[in-house]
């Protein structure tokens, strides 16, 4: 009897063997399911933001040079390929549907290639075709506003310089809302805009503007009005010559603007029937005080012959108000010399569409009728020059 007690637990432990071993199953079933669950809710959820996010980006490489030193469009007669170089990734994720939240991020040759935000907004559509934005934008001046760095989308090498280089800034931080009205065959698009900037020490406060866009794909027109309050020093470097062969960089202010209203006016219209194609836009600045107020305006007339676009463009640049700054003394003097000018540009250029996403661009620009002024160009203070040839190939690509 005693030795049948001693073995039941023996006895038992064994008659158990085939019910644990049956539990482990279970139970290692049981934890395999659930990993397999959740590598798979791991791999719809990767999934899912995959398909949420999107991404893409551009990039130009530039050669450009001139016959002078003038300094239109930052060319001179050393070869340089930082002026107008630049790489910039953009990347859109939809946090819903209606929401999306974009940022681009450049890089600029001529900015030593240090990465700059130039979007990082919020949007949201509506159902009603309205549409709110907020963060940093870009100002929504001219008609190549949206993708002024996307040199693939353009058809020339560059906007043209004499109306799109005399506002010193591109984006803002602020907001828009848009509201798209759709016709039967068109569509027009009214935007309203708004928030402050800076550049090169001034600051742009209370930004108001509306545009408004109508288009049926052949033809689009445009009309902007903008106004801020302009509120800082304005300074520029200029070369001062201690004694002869002997030069140093110095910064001088040339006007102190305290709160003068500032407004920006522009229209613009172009007809692409995918062959033939024409662009132009006229604008008009005004700024209260001695900051200059100019008018510019250009045309551009092209031609598609197969993956061949052969352009010319007509251009012009002229300060209205020199004679509010008088010289009377060397400060004077010198804020005539850079903030007066007037010229007149021509370019011929073609845009070879080398594959689907990379275009290949030769142009020649002709600028002069600089009159008694330096041409607007800042490196030109002196007079030297009374006209500047540029020469310019790049590559645009998207990716």
């Amino acid at each position: 009897m005693s030795f049948n007690l001693k073995a039941l637990p023996l006895a038992i432990s064994v008659a158990m063997l085939p019910a644990l071993a049956v539990a482990n199953d279970a139970t290692d079933e049981k934890l395999a399911k659930l990993e397999q669950q959740v590598k798979s809710l791991q791999a719809n959820q990767t999934a899912n933001l995959t398909e949420r996010f999107k991404f893409n980006g551009f990039m130009t490489g530039a050669f450009i040079t001139s016959d002078n030193n003038a300094g239109y469009a930052g060319a001179t007669t050393s070869a340089n390929f930082n002026e107008g170089s630049k790489f910039g990734l953009q990347g859109t994720f939809a946090i819903t549907d209606q929401t999306q939240a974009v940022m681009q991020l450049m890089m600029r040759g001529e900015n030593d290639w240090d990465v700059e935000a130039e979007w990082a907004y919020i949007s949201h559509r509506f159902e009603n075709n309205i549409q709110a934005r907020a963060g940093k934008l870009r100002i929504p001046l001219y008609m190549y506003s949206d993708y002024l760095d996307v040199g693939y989308a353009q058809p020339f090498v560059r906007p043209p310089s004499d109306v799109y280089d005399p506002v010193p800034f591109t984006s803002y931080t602020g907001g828009d809302v848009s509201y798209d009205v759709e016709f039967d065959d068109s569509t027009m698009t009214i935007q309203a805009f708004g928030g402050q900037s800076e550049a090169a020490g001034v600051d742009m406060k209370n930004i108001l503007g509306v545009n408004v866009t109508w288009t049926d794909e052949t033809w689009t027109l445009r009309g902007l009005y903008g106004e801020a309050i302009l509120d800082g020093d304005v300074k520029r470097q200029i070369k001062q010559e201690l004694m002869p062969n002997t030069e140093i960089d110095v910064t001088v202010t040339l006007l102190e603007i305290d709160r003068e209203k500032g407004t920006f006016a522009g229209v613009g219209a172009s007809y692409d029937n995918g062959s033939f194609l024409a662009i132009t836009e006229l604008t008009r600045i005004e700024v209260d005080g001695a900051y200059p107020d100019s008018d510019s305006g250009y045309l551009t007339l092209g031609y598609r012959i197969n993956d061949f676009t052969p352009y010319v463009t007509a251009s012009f640049f002229e300060t209205k108000d020199n004679d509010s700054r008088t010289i009377i003394d060397e400060a004077s003097a010198i804020q005539a010399a850079i903030f007066n000018g007037q010229r007149k540009s021509y370019s011929a250029g073609l845009r070879w569409d080398a594959l689907d996403n990379l275009a290949i661009k030769f142009d020649v620009t002709y600028s002069n009728d600089f009159g008694e002024t330096s041409g607007g160009l800042e490196t030109n203070i002196a007079k030297e020059f009374d006209d500047t040839t540029v020469y310019t190939v790049q590559f645009d690509a998207v990716f």
